[in-house]
């Protein structure tokens, strides 16, 4: 099996269309990709004592890569299936002034070492939980440069909860060779990212699925084995809600042939939004609008393509 190690070569701060591809891959290949944390290329969290006093964000979120795919062009679909990811035996939450959803309570900076073993993670005797590792960020590579740190169709930092093994991320390709990247896995994340995900370095088993050829969506989608997430991202809370319903309804009338109004229904009646990163850390907020496949009879929703 392919490895992409993790090292100064690999890890790059932009998905960017210049960036010659640390690797070629086929459709059908697994690949392990070493990964680094949020922090990697910006300073060392290696105690309590490491504190941090602000987000240098374009320094923050390194992603490894870029892997050229095989015969993918612009206006294609790719589908990378997220297999296992194993963290590092530590990860790190900071909290700092001005950063963060309890901003106005942080007064002073502060960081965390997890302790992340045997499959739980212990932030002190008192609080140990179970691990569930998750991507923060992927993506195929927009036209022009843009920083890891940032959200968008690509889809980038994107934190969305679900990206865990047996996801399968449905991604617009833009660029020829699609240019993949992967990184800023969590060993644990609530909803909304409060401030941070608990942040580690990681080893992500990848394989990439299917290329869909001419046919695309606007945005990156992930699928569960139950559930299609479709993202949006914007300034504001309001405005990313509204864009991520928008999408899922779009979605919806797409593959079931439903009129505006039923899909609208459908989303009142058994879509879900939520929050998947508000940290106000200076870029968009991301929410996510959750659809259940097996609320079509026919099992249109089962499926993102005919």
């Amino acid at each position: 099996m392919r490895r992409i190690s993790r090292d100064r070569a690999t890890l790059k701060l932009e998905f960017n269309p210049r960036y010659a591809p640390v690797a070629h891959v086929e459709i059908g290949e697994t690949v392990v990709f070493e990964t680094a944390n949020n922090f990697a290329l910006y300073r060392e969290m290696n105690s309590e004592d490491d504190l941090v006093s602000y987000l240098p964000l374009i320094q923050l979120n390194p992603c490894t890569g870029p892997v050229y795919v095989q015969d993918a062009a612009p206006g294609d679909t790719l589908v990378v299936e997220v297999g296992d990811i194993r963290v590092v035996e530590k990860g790190h939450i900071c909290l700092m002034p001005k950063i963060g959803v309890l901003h106005r309570y942080t007064k002073t900076p502060h960081t965390k070492i997890f302790r992340i073993k045997d499959g739980l993670t212990t932030l002190n005797d008192d609080f140990i939980f179970p691990a569930r590792p998750m991507i923060g960020t992927f993506g195929t590579t927009p036209a022009w440069p843009v920083p890891t740190i940032m959200p968008g169709p690509h889809p980038g930092n994107l934190d969305d909860t679900n990206v865990v093994p047996g996801a399968r991320l449905h991604m617009p390709v833009f660029v020829p060779g699609a240019l993949f990247a992967v990184g800023d896995v969590h060993a644990n994340q609530g909803d909304c990212e409060v401030a941070m995900g608990v942040e580690c370095d990681a080893e992500v088993t990848l394989r990439f699925a299917e290329l869909i050829k001419g046919r695309c969506r606007p945005t990156a989608i992930v699928e569960t084995p139950a559930r299609w997430s479709i993202p949006g991202d914007a300034a504001t809370l309001e405005a990313a809600v509204e864009i991520a319903t928008k999408a899922a309804t779009d979605f919806i009338m797409d593959r079931t042939g439903a009129s505006r109004e039923e899909a609208t229904y459908l989303m009142c009646a058994v879509g879900d939004l939520r929050i998947s990163q508000a940290a106000v850390a200076g870029y968009n907020v991301t929410v996510r609008a959750e659809i259940p496949k097996d609320v079509d009879r026919r099992g249109r929703l089962q499926s993102a393509w005919d």
